[in-house]
């Protein structure tokens, strides 16, 4: 039974729900996008990522997505069996493990890249150029000013 209360009301207003909708709604989107060439958007991030960063300490790469490690080593996983990325042990400290795209990593991120336009010419489109463009500015601002 459902209670019709005022406490209850306040709920309807998350600011985490209200962020978290949109976020599902473009990764369901990218998710579509990026199925013909076989790989997830967060694949594909971590991929741009470590195209634009080169060899990266893993605990740096989740820093730099904003991840748990914990979830991180899951899609490198996923990554690795691929031969998408190598993960290698550091060379002042072996127990840390240092990431970097591998040759089929550029080459499935060369593949992905022409599917990734066509979504971020879509959106554009649909929400308009001027729209998106603050989107990304007020988007950029909230990561860098949220603490946790």
């Amino acid at each position: 039974m459902a209670k019709k209360n005022e406490k209850y009301k306040q709920l309807t207003e998350c600011s985490c729900n209200m962020l978290r909708k949109p976020a599902r709604k473009v990764t369901q989107f990218y998710e579509g996008v990026f199925r013909e060439v076989g790989i997830k958007p967060t694949q594909f991030t971590i991929l741009a990522t470590l195209a634009n960063t080169g060899p990266v300490q893993l605990t740096q790469l989740a820093d730099q997505l904003f991840l748990e490690r914990t979830g991180l080593t899951r899609n490198l996983n996923v990554l690795e069996r691929n031969d998408w990325i190598e993960i290698q042990p550091g060379e002042e400290d072996s127990r840390q493990r240092v990431v970097s795209l591998s040759e089929k990593g550029y080459e499935q991120l060369d593949r992905a890249i022409p599917y990734w336009q066509k979504a971020q010419k879509t959106l554009e489109k649909n929400i308009g150029k001027d729209t998106i463009a603050d989107l990304r500015k007020m988007l950029d601002y909230l990561t860098k000013i949220i603490t946790t």
